[in-house]
Parts: structure tokens; sequence; C-alpha cells
């Protein structure tokens, strides 16, 4: 039977139940209220959107993505970009100081004259979504995917909300978990950038909602199977999504022991790895040697460690002691990884402050502490998702964009101490009575 955390509600407001979305409208005022989260939502992504529809920030890496898509329905090659298409549509950006569609910009002479290449420094997810949409609608230009995004990150509202209702049992909690999400100005603000920092927080809530609906039913092995589906599909997009199974699974498997635990750690892993093993294959036959999902780790802690402020800092260092390193490459990023590494070996003590001072971004989850009494293993799993998300880029760098998927999590936490806050305030005030 599943362990299954239950919460008492206070007098007059009823605990909800159920394991699907019917709780959602078991009364007309918890509707009406998640029609108004999601309209307000949805208002004010579209109004960032309309406000800067070409946003300029992730313009360069969504470029990238964009020249890999360009490259599947223009010429049915497959995760490859031609180096001079790709710079073409770059200085297009910098520019015009915004970001350019593809269907703008005549890539004829750069693909007669430039072949293209394997890519391996990014995964493919968003390329292989925009060559979707591109294929369909027979028009190369970043709107579709944009507000496709927008609406993704509208739903996703109420998949925090249905996530807190789960977890909680309660109304109220999940209500306000849902609110934080949808003003948050983390989302609204990347919510319209097509690139793959946007996709990485759908499939993080969509790992976590697959493990607690599998959760319901800790005998289904379908649902646990879906657990590593949403993991392995979201690899293509963030491949640290892989270990949101792992550790959901460590502090809130259901019941049954070890032997499910390790089950429940093991058979969405070994799913998620199965879903990424043809790009790993792909890459050794392009690159002959193994790369699980793809470069960039070298120059993320590179320049993680202070040795570079930026993308092309780390650039020019690579120019100038290895010349034939290609931008991207694995021998671009190992020559990086080896300077990083020597960095640290030489200066352990500041890479060790580094890492602490990035660790505070974790202090949100001591807020379990609070919620445990009433929660119990239920608030671990807020908390084991943003540790889940957090902790590998401790040691790799400061970027707010690879911490932003967790904040959803937070959410829930802050949500769940809020309720006892209030709980206890009123309790107080009816003793005083």
């Amino acid at each position: 039977m599943a362990e299954i955390d239950t919460a008492v509600a206070p007098p007059g407001r009823p605990r909800v139940g159920g394991s699907s979305f019917a709780g959602l409208v078991e009364r007309p005022r918890v509707l009406v209220a998640i029609t108004v989260l999601l309209s307000v939502a949805f208002a004010l992504r579209a109004a960032v959107y309309f406000e800067a529809p070409k946003p300029l920030d992730g313009a360069g890496l969504a470029a990238e993505q964009g020249e890999m898509a360009r490259n599947i329905v223009d010429h049915g090659k497959w995760f490859v970009v031609n180096p001079q298409a790709f710079e073409l549509l770059k200085k297009q950006q910098a520019h015009q100081h915004r970001l350019v569609d593809p269907a703008r910009v005549d890539f004829s002479s750069a693909d007669r004259k430039s072949s293209a290449t394997p890519v391996v420094d990014q995964m493919p997810g968003v390329a292989l979504v925009l060559a979707g949409l591109w294929w369909a609608t027979g028009s190369q230009t970043y709107a579709q995917i944009q507000w496709l995004q927008i609406l993704l990150d509208t739903a996703m509202v109420l998949l925090v909300y249905w996530i807190a209702l789960r977890l909680a049992r309660d109304t109220r909690v999940a209500l306000l978990a849902g609110l934080f999400y949808a003003l948050w100005p983390g989302a609204i603000v990347v919510a319209k950038r097509p690139v793959l920092d946007t996709w990485a927080g759908f499939f993080t809530v969509g790992c976590v909602a697959a493990f607690v609906w599998a959760r319901d039913h800790p005998t289904s092995r379908w649902r646990l199977a879906l657990v590593g589906l949403v993991a392995g599909v979201g690899i293509y997009v963030r491949p640290f999504v892989v270990l949101l199974p792992l550790a959901l699974a460590l502090v809130a498997t259901p019941g049954g022991g070890w032997r499910r635990r390790l089950l429940w750690m093991s058979a969405p892993t070994v799913i998620a790895l199965l879903l990424l093993a043809p790009w790993t294959i792909r890459n050794y036959y392009e690159f002959h040697r193994f790369i699980a999902t793809r470069t960039g780790l070298g120059q993320a802690v590179f320049e993680g460690t202070g040795q570079a402020a930026s993308d092309t800092e780390a650039k020019k260092h690579v120019q100038r002691h290895r010349k034939n390193a290609k931008y991207g490459s694995p021998a671009y990023d190992d020559f990086l990884l080896a300077g990083a590494a020597r960095a640290i070996a030489d200066n352990p003590g500041f890479y060790a402050r580094l890492v602490a001072r990035r660790a505070r971004l974790l202090l949100p989850c001591l807020l379990v502490l609070l919620v445990w009494r009433r929660w119990r293993r239920a608030a671990l799993i807020p908390a084991a998702a943003a540790a889940a998300t957090i902790v590998p880029y401790l040691l790799i760098g400061d970027d707010t964009r690879f911490y932003l998927p967790a904040a959803f999590a937070y959410f829930i936490l802050i949500a769940m101490t809020l309720e006892i806050a209030a709980s206890t305030l009123a309790r107080r005030r009816t003793i005083g009575a």
C-alpha cells in the first residue's frame, strides 16, 4: 500500500484527496481560482512577448538550434550546423540587436561555400521541435515555438498546482504554489526564449509530476515507466534531468523497503538511458569517442572557476594555445577542462569557497524542517527535486539559467510553510479568544 502522507485540513476547509484532476473542481471557487491563475499567467507571458517578441538574450543559443533545424528541414541533414550560415545568422542578430528568424536570412551562398559539420556542444531538443513546426507550417520563424512555450509554461501553473495538491492534500497550499509560479518573473521572461533552458523547466516539472502520479499507484509498471520516458526525453534538453528519478525514488519510494526503492531508482533511469542511447551512439560514430550527452562541461567549469568571464574570453584563450581546436569540439572542451582542473588543483580553497557560495541556493530546502511534522515524506519530494537540479551545477558555474528549473519546488515548500504559519496563527487566535 502506498505511503502517502495525509494532512488534516483546518476546520471548515475539507481535505482534498483523489488521484486525478477531479480534485480541481471539488468546489466552484477552486475552479474559478485556477481559471484566474491560468489567465493571469498567460496574460503576463503574452504581454512580455508582445513587448519584445525577438529577445536578444539567448539569441546565440537559439541560433544554433535554429541552424540545426534548418538543415533538417531544408537539406535532410540531422544534427549538423553550417559554420558560415551560423556565423551569418549571429552577425545579423548582433547587427539588429534582436533574435532573427532564419526565414529572413539568405543562406544560399553559405550553403554553397561551406559544408555542415556535426554538432555536439548542444543537445538537439529545441532543434527537433523547431524542425517539426517548420516542416508542418513551411515557415522558419521562431514565433511558433515561442507561443508553444508560452502555452506550455502557462500549463505548468496547473501542473505545479496538481503536484502541490497531491503532496499537501490542501487546496490552499496548491493554489498558493500555483500563484507563485504564475507570477514568477523567471518563468515569465524566459518562456518566450526558444532555447533549451526554457524546456528544461518543463521537463523538470513534468518528471516530478510523473513521479507523484506513479507514487499514487506503486504497483503500476506503466506509471513508473512514464517517469523514465519523461526523464529520457528531458535529457535531450538538459542532461542532468536523468538524476531526478534517482533522487525522488531515494527519498520517497512508496513502501516495499529497499527492494522496491532500488527498482524505482533503477527502472526509470534505465529507460531514460535507453532513450539517450541513439544520441550517444551517434556521437561515437561522428567523433570516434564516448560522449554520452554533449561537450561544454570544460568551458562551463573553466568559466565557473574564474579563468574566463565569458564564452568569448574562453574562446580567445583556446585560440592562443590551441589554434586548431574548433569551438565546441571535444578537443576544445578537453583543453578548457584540463585548464580548469589545473586551476582547482593550484587553489583548492578558492574553488571550495566558490562551491560553498553557490550552495546557498539549497537553503530553501531547509523549509522541510518546518513542515516535516505535518507532511513528512511528501515534503521531501520538492526538496529532492531542487537538490537534483542544483547540486550538479554547484561544481560547474554560476550561470543562473542552470538553477531556474528548481524554483517551482521551492514554491511548493514555501506554500507549505505559509500554510503551517497561517494554521498556527489561527489556532493561537482561537485559543486566545
